[in-house]
């Protein structure tokens, strides 16, 4: 059996899967002031996605860049007013993404969802912890993030030079893109294309 190319696997002839991985921004008010869309250009600037730690649930003592394994138009059910709630968002409607192809070929890999007994069980090395996510039966309640499909990278991911981009209405891709021309030399990332996913989502719930 010959080995099959990303481009030939089925992620555009389902519904429920995709050829993308994203990557969703927040605000940051509390720390330095700046907001999702703030966040997402300064993403676009640097060309890097700084790893999370703990705080971003990421376990172990390294570092790791997380992206979710959805579709687009799916973003608007995880894009809710619980998630999205300004004072402690988890991410809000901003963001970029990326090839599963070009992914895979820089390190993102789908994490390992796991108990802590099952954790304990396999003996997965204290190194490589940053690919597990809890996943368990906790009292009467379940831990479960499987509705993400998250991906991730161990440390800081770089971007690719054309990554494309999500922001939430159409006058925010306006203004990005006229940032964008009015200071090129500024941004190590030209998007491919910036989608309003105000537009792509049929409207969002926030």
């Amino acid at each position: 059996m010959s080995p099959v190319d990303f481009e030939e696997l089925p992620f555009t002839d389902r519904p429920d899967l995709t050829p993308y991985l994203i990557h969703l921004t927040k605000n940051t008010k509390s720390d330095d002031g700046f907001s999702a869309f703030d966040n997402l250009v300064s993403l676009l600037k640097t060309k890097k996605i700084w790893g999370s730690d703990s705080r971003g649930f990421v376990k172990g003592p390294n570092k790791a860049a997380c992206f979710m394994d959805v579709p687009f138009i799916s973003l608007k059910y995880i894009l809710n007013k619980d998630n999205c709630n300004p004072e402690n968002p988890r991410y809000e409607p901003f963001g970029v993404f990326v090839t599963k192809k070009y992914g895979y070929g820089h390190g993102l890999r789908p994490v390992l969802y796991l108990s802590n007994e099952e954790l304990k069980d396999l003996g997965i090395p204290e190194q490589e912890l940053w690919r597990v996510v809890r996943f368990e039966v906790a009292g009467e309640k379940w831990i479960s993030w499987l509705h993400e499909r998250e991906w991730r990278s161990k440390g800081d991911f770089i971007l690719p030079n054309n990554a494309g981009v999500l922001v939430e209405t159409i006058k925010q891709a306006r203004e990005l893109q006229k940032l964008i021309n009015e200071n090129p030399e500024d941004f190590k990332v030209t998007p491919r294309t910036i989608i309003p996913l105000s537009v792509i989502c049929q409207g969002l719930n926030l």
